[in-house]
C-alpha cells in the first residue's frame, strides 16, 4: 500500500511538472506572438539605422494585401517574392533558418496571396480567388513597392505556382521589373503531373512499395476530368507524398526541423492562432486557395501562353524536381525569347533546390543577377 501511495505521489509530481512546463511554454509563445515584425538589431540591441521590418496590409483591388517587408538597408533594390502552393504563404523565419533570406542584399517583400494563410478572411469571396485576380493583385503590390521605395523597377522571384503568377505579371506589365527569377519553374503542368505520377509509380514498383502502388492506383493517373476541385487537390497531395518519399528534400542545416519549429514558435510576426495552425493544422494555412486554384494550376501551360519575356530571365531548377518536372522546365527555358536568359541546374536537389543549396542560390544573386 505504501508503495502504491509513493507511485501515486510521484505520478502527481511528474504530471504537475509537465503541465507547468506546457503552460510556461505556451506563455512564452503567446508573449512572442504580437503580430509585429521583428526589427534588425545592431550589436548593442538597437534598431539598425536605415533598416525596415514591418507588416503592412494595404487595401488593393478591394481586399487587404498582407505584405511582410524586411531589409537591412532601404536603399537596396527591392525583391518581391511570389510564393507557391497555391496557398503556401512565405514565412520569413523559414528563410532565416535555411540561410537564403537575402535581406542584406534587398528590401524583400514576402507577399501573402489572396485566399492564403493570414491573408484570408471570410470576407473574400472564393469566386475572386482566381489566377487573373491574383496577377492583378500582384501588379498592384509591385507598383506600391516601387512607389514606396522610390525605385524605377523591382525584381520579382516566383517559386513553383509563384512562377506562373509572376510570368503573367511580367507579361502584363514588364515595365515594373528589372528581372525575373524562377525557382521550380512551371511549364506544361498537365504533362508534368502525368510524368510525376509515372515517376512515383515506377519508383514504387522498383521498391515493391505495395502501399504506394495501391494509393496511386486509387487516385489514378492524371488528368482528372471527373474529380471535383477538392478531389484533385487530395490526389495531388497523395502523389506528392510518394514522390517525396523517393526524392526527399535535403535539409540545408543540421536539426533544420527543430530549428524551424523553434523559430516559428518564437516569431513575433505571426499570431498564436497562425502558429498553432502552422504546426498542427497546416491545411488551414493554405485554404481556400489550394483547393480553389489547384485545377487552374494543373492546366498551366507557359510554353504555350508566355513564350516571350521582355526582361532578363533567370531560372533555378533542381535536378530531381518531380513537382515541376525539370525536363519540361528546361524545354520552356530553351524555347522562350528574352533579352537575356540563364539556366541554373542544382544537382542532386529536388523541388526546394534553393533551400537545399542556399550558398549556390545566394552566389547566383550576388555574382550574376545583381550585376546584370
Amino acid at each position: 500500500m505504501k508503495i502504491l501511495k509513493k507511485i501515486g505521489k510521484w505520478l502527481l509530481i511528474i504530471t504537475s511538472t509537465i503541465l507547468t512546463l506546457i503552460l510556461v511554454l505556451l506563455l512564452i509563445i503567446r508573449i512572442n506572438s504580437t503580430g509585429v515584425e521583428e526589427p534588425f538589431l545592431d550589436e548593442n540591441g538597437k534598431i539598425l539605422p536605415n533598416s525596415i521590418a514591418v507588416i503592412e496590409q494595404p487595401v488593393m483591388n478591394g481586399v487587404v494585401q498582407r505584405l511582410v517587408i524586411r531589409g537591412k538597408d532601404v536603399s537596396k533594390p527591392v525583391l518581391l517574392r511570389v510564393h507557391g502552393g497555391p496557398g503556401s504563404t512565405y514565412l520569413p523565419p523559414f528563410f532565416h533558418v535555411a540561410g537564403n533570406d537575402l535581406e542584406d542584399l534587398f528590401v524583400v517583400c514576402y507577399w501573402d496571396q489572396r485566399g492564403s494563410g493570414p491573408a484570408y478572411t471570410p470576407d473574400i469571396p472564393d469566386s475572386t480567388i482566381t489566377l487573373p485576380q491574383i496577377v492583378d493583385d500582384g501588379l498592384q503590390v509591385a507598383a506600391y513597392l516601387k512607389r514606396k521605395f522610390n525605385k524605377d523597377k523591382i525584381y520579382i522571384e516566383g517559386a513553383s505556382w509563384g512562377t506562373t503568377v509572376s510570368a503573367f505579371m511580367v507579361q502584363k506589365n514588364p515595365e515594373l521589373f528589372y528581372a525575373y527569377i524562377g525557382i521550380g519553374q512551371m511549364a506544361n503542368q498537365a504533362l508534368s503531373e502525368q510524368m510525376s505520377w509515372d515517376f512515383a509509380m515506377e519508383k514504387s514498383k522498383e521498391n515493391n512499395d505495395t502501399i504506394s502502388i495501391r494509393q496511386l492506383l486509387e487516385i489514378g493517373r492524371p488528368p482528372y476530368p471527373d474529380k471535383t476541385n477538392a478531389e484533385m487537390a487530395e490526389a495531388c497531395d497523395i502523389e506528392r507524398l510518394v514522390v517525396d518519399k523517393y526524392v526527399p528534400p535535403k535539409p540545408p542545416v543540421d536539426n533544420a526541423m527543430f530549428k524551424l519549429v523553434k523559430k516559428v514558435l518564437l516569431y513575433n510576426g505571426f499570431s498564436l492562432k497562425n502558429k498553432l495552425n502552422m504546426i498542427f493544422n497546416y491545411d488551414v494555412m493554405i485554404e481556400p486557395a489550394y483547393t480553389t486554384l489547384w485545377p487552374t494550376c494543373f492546366h498551366v501551360n507557359l510554353i504555350r501562353d508566355v513564350p516571350e519575356w521582355k526582361i532578363p530571365v533567370f531560372i533555378m531548377q533542381g535536378e530531381n524536381d518531380h513537382h515541376t518536372e525539370t525536363s519540361l522546365a528546361k524545354e520552356y527555358f530553351d524555347t522562350i525569347q528574352a533579352p537575356f536568359k540563364k539556366w541554373y541546374l542544382f544537382e542532386d536537389a529536388a523541388h526546394g533546390a534553393t533551400i537545399e543549396q542556399p550558398k549556390k542560390y545566394r552566389s547566383i544573386y550576388v555574382n550574376e543577377i545583381l550585376k546584370k
